[in-house]
């Protein structure tokens, strides 16, 4: 019986150190440690994300934090996690505007780009792929005419009409699964002759292309410019 009460007076003993222990913890360890939880919860999540950058930023500041000894150090770690946070979940944001969007908001996002001129979207009837909406093809594409082609080099007043190579395009899918088939057959037809299908880019489930009509330089910046205007946070 006696035995018995030493333990439990021994793991009574114990359990009232912890919690002195805990309660000497300063409000900014306090508050480092519950931006710790919090990233790790984010990490631990199902939700995917845009740039996986913010992944391995935000790993780092959780392991660089956990080696901070004093409250200066405590508060500039809780700083580092807000911010890596935020950027951890404006990537979550960003994925979820690019998975699946809408005809009308890549319209209203791409209209606005410097050097595109006019902006269409195909239907069924007008889609000269005649891709839209079978099985594997994309439920909506949007043409967009860039003033950076030459005038000569469209053959047809519409965008659509004159695809991809006016100055570029937007092909939306179901699922990325689809849209990186799609820039794997388009892979297949690089070259630098005529047939060229331009330069093509997975974005979420959408493959955003440019034109082959465009120099180097002005496909990499029309590319930048449309994949930036889809992933803007408002």
């Amino acid at each position: 019986m006696r035995k018995s009460f030493k333990v439990y007076f021994i793991l009574a003993l114990c359990l009232m150190l912890l919690v002195s222990l805990s309660s000497c913890k300063s409000d900014e360890q306090k508050a480092m440690e519950t931006q710790i939880k919090t990233a790790n919860k984010l990490l631990s999540s199902k939700s995917k994300i845009f740039d996986e950058s913010t992944r391995s930023n935000l790993k780092k500041v959780i392991k660089d934090s956990e080696k901070s000894t004093n409250d200066k150090s405590y508060k500039k770690s809780t700083d580092k996690l807000k911010a890596a946070i935020k950027a951890y979940r404006d990537s979550i944001k960003q994925q979820k505007q690019v998975t699946r969007p809408s005809q009308k908001f890549i319209i209203e996002r791409v209209s606005n780009i410097e050097s595109i001129v006019q902006v269409e979207a195909a239907t069924e009837e007008t889609d000269t792929n005649n891709l839209m909406n079978k099985p594997n093809g994309y439920y909506a594409y949007i043409a967009l005419s860039s003033s950076m082609v030459p005038a000569e080099s469209k053959l047809y007043s519409s965008p659509v009409e004159n695809g991809n190579e006016g100055g570029g395009a937007i092909e939306v899918y179901k699922t990325a699964k689809l849209a990186k088939a799609r820039e794997a057959y388009l892979s297949a037809l690089d070259s630098p002759g005529a047939l060229s299908p331009g330069t093509h880019r997975v974005v979420g489930t959408m493959v955003v292309r440019t034109s082959s009509k465009l120099k180097a330089s002005q496909q990499r910046a029309l590319e930048k410019n449309i994949i930036d205007a889809l992933i803007k946070l408002k």
